[in-house]
């Protein structure tokens, strides 16, 4: 149960409560519903993780043991998930039976076993039946089951590279390549039984051996065991009975090898003589049920052959009767009209697109020379405003003229300009004005002017 401690496993107080009996649910049915989906989902993690999917009424408690306490509500918890249909009582309908070989027993055994012995057995099932079922129930985990179907059906389909030859199978095969997805033995012939109710798996019986076929990947379900299967199936059982037998004598080979040898080191010529003739006997039985299990395993090879070309046989005929009903509804003469109106359609549109492609060429004509005139029109108004412009601006000097004329300036003089005499004497006799001067500067001055 440490593998799947739930949070609440370590707090006393909660757990206290959660192993203590159901108390009415009318008095607190939240509470209640919370303790019972706790122990619900607690028993199927523990049963998923172990690979079971059958539980055992006596044991449960014990699985969930903490400091020395078991939970007393167990039977309450079974109760609810029977009613819930989450577990259902385990009979003797959901274990695999093994074959019961009636039809080749002598009178003398049917008659006893009829007579005798089958009365007994079922008087003394009957006494002990209540009582056990009553000390130790037992249920089956119906989420648990379903998922273990799950994983057999699918590694058995796994490993079939060919279904017809690959789908049957022997029980002890069945269970030697899956009986570890099952916890035992007889959980594993719970599974089976189970596919066997989902149609998907067959049970037969062939010389005291549970025969059982499983559905492919690409079926539902599977298919009834024929004729071509119970001698594929027997094919298969001697080869591996031949190769059961050339693995037992290749040990009687060793040995006899080795006594030959040892006869050889202690010089008993005879007997080491005698012994490797045995030896070689062997080895030639060795080798003839070599090349026997080789002529079996090519047999059983071009059968899975065979039975993949019948199955492209059967997809060709398929496709050809497909082809066949399509051509069938696309008559000749049928086809022939489609493709001369097709024909007429395309004819039909290469003059409307040769009619439109020669009205946008008198179109892009009309224009062009539109544009022609427009652009014509255009120069003759720009030559008559340049000679307005013209006429403007001779007039506007003619009166430019007229203005000149009527002004009166001076003669322009004939010599360069220079000063004058007055001017320089006025020039010299002009004081100099020296502003903030002291009166002895100034008279100063004036001396060194006179």
């Amino acid at each position: 149960m440490d593998r799947l401690k739930p949070d609440v496993w370590d707090d006393d107080t909660r757990m206290n409560v959660l192993f203590s009996p159901f108390r009415e649910k009318d008095l607190n049915p939240s509470s209640w519903n919370q303790k019972m989906k706790f122990w619900i989902q607690i028993i199927e993690d523990e049963h998923k993780l172990t690979n079971k999917c059958i539980i055992e009424g006596k044991s449960l408690p014990q699985m969930f043991k903490r400091k020395g306490k078991i939970p007393t509500c167990i039977e309450t918890v079974l109760s609810e998930m029977l009613s819930l249909g989450k577990i259902r009582k385990l009979q003797n309908c959901d274990i695999l039976q093994p074959p019961s070989g009636s039809g080749r027993k002598g009178w003398l055994t049917w008659g006893y076993d009829t007579l005798v012995k089958s009365p007994i057995s079922w008087g003394w099932k009957t006494l002990t039946k209540e009582s056990s079922e009553e000390d130790n129930p037992r249920y089956i985990l119906e989420s648990c089951l379903n998922d273990q179907c799950s994983k057999v059906l699918e590694r058995l389909q796994c490993q079939m590279y060919c279904d017809i030859v690959n789908s049957i199978m022997e029980y002890s095969e069945v269970y030697s390549q899956c009986g570890d997805l099952c916890s035992s033995e007889l959980e594993f012939k719970v599974v089976i039984q189970q596919l066997v109710k989902e149609r998907k798996a067959v049970i037969s019986t062939e010389e005291d051996s549970v025969i059982i076929k499983f559905c492919s990947q690409n079926d539902d379900k599977v298919k009834n065991i024929t004729g071509e299967d119970l001698k594929i199936f027997r094919i298969k059982k001697t080869s591996s009975a031949l190769m059961s037998k050339m693995e037992k004598l290749s040990v009687i080979g060793e040995r006899l090898k080795k006594e030959a040898i040892q006869y050889r080191n202690k010089s008993m010529k005879q007997h080491s003589l005698r012994t490797f003739k045995q030896y070689k006997r062997v080895q030639d039985r060795i080798s003839k049920l070599s090349n026997s299990i080789d002529l079996l395993d090519d047999i059983l090879h071009r059968i899975g052959h065979a039975a993949s070309e019948e199955m492209v046989v059967k997809a060709i005929e398929s496709g050809a009767q497909a082809l066949k009903g399509i051509n069938e509804r696309n008559d000749l003469d049928k086809v022939s009209d489609v493709m001369d109106d097709l024909n007429q359609a395309m004819q039909d549109q290469e003059e409307i697109q040769s009619e439109i492609s020669r009205i946008d060429h008198e179109e892009e004509e009309s224009l062009e020379a539109s544009l022609e005139s427009l652009l014509l029109e255009d120069g003759k108004s720009a030559v008559g405003d340049q000679q307005v412009d013209g006429r403007k601006q001779a007039s506007s000097e003619d009166e430019l003229s007229d203005l000149l004329a009527g002004l009166k300036l001076p003669d322009v003089p004939t010599f360069s300009p220079g000063k004058s005499k007055e001017f320089s004497e006025m020039e010299s006799q002009s004081e100099i004005f020296v502003p903030d001067l002291s009166p002895s500067d100034r008279l100063k001055r004036s001396k060194e002017a006179a």
